[in-house]
């Protein structure tokens, strides 16, 4: 920006002239940008907007880095596979369906052709009844419970879906304490193979209803 007027008529620096001296703040922040005062790494800092993506990038990438992790356990994890693969997996594999609710959890564990081999909710749990639904770690003990059932039928790899409006940080301690059911520790062999989120998300649907006038 100081380069740019340097060049210009004599009438324009003139009218510069005339504008900085107006504005004493406008030399200051001439001298700020000086080139010649050499680069300021605290400027570029905060107004580099690359920094402000990385940061926002590293949030977004939490809970991936949760999933590779959960399923590079065992060393063979798929993860960015193609629709395909993703279809024999769930052929092959038993299948976990976790639906988080406000009010409830149900946990169901089903066979690669949908027929269920065992099923839970927060209300099967002797200590969960009434009130006690809406504790918050209500889903965790359904989970592991569902887990410690699962290892009993003899079950070897599963795919995890998982559904609910919540939080993140909610499914994921639904799913380690299945993983922790089933392999009655938490540094035990991981039988996961594919976490899945079936989460519906409308984008822009359905009207909604109107608002009553009070």
């Amino acid at each position: 920006m100081y380069k740019c007027f340097s060049g210009l008529p004599q009438s324009n620096e003139l009218h510069t002239r005339g504008f900085s001296s107006m504005n004493p703040g406008w030399n200051t922040l001439n001298k700020s940008i000086n080139p010649s005062q050499g680069f300021n790494p605290e400027y570029q800092r905060n107004v580099d907007p690359l920094s402000q993506n990385d940061s926002e990038s590293k949030m977004s990438s939490m809970p991936m880095d949760f999933v590779r992790r959960i399923i590079e356990t065992d060393g063979k994890g798929v993860m960015g596979g193609s629709e395909l693969s993703q279809y024999n997996l769930e052929r092959e594999h038993d299948v976990v369906h976790i639906k988080l609710l406000r009010n409830n959890t149900f946990v169901t564990v089903t066979d690669s052709k949908g027929n269920v081999k065992l099923k839970s909710s927060v209300g099967c749990l002797k200590d969960m009844k009434g009130g006690q639904k809406l504790a918050r770690y209500a889903a965790e003990a359904t989970a592991e419970e569902v887990g410690r059932r699962s290892r009993v039928l003899g079950l070897k790899s599963v795919v995890i879906k998982v559904k609910g409006f919540t939080y993140f940080k909610k499914k994921r301690q639904a799913i380690e304490s299945w993983r922790e059911g089933f392999t009655n520790s938490r540094a035990g062999r991981s039988p996961i193979v594919c976490i899945e989120d079936t989460t519906r998300i409308p984008h822009n649907g359905c009207r909604r209803p109107k608002k009553r006038r009070i």
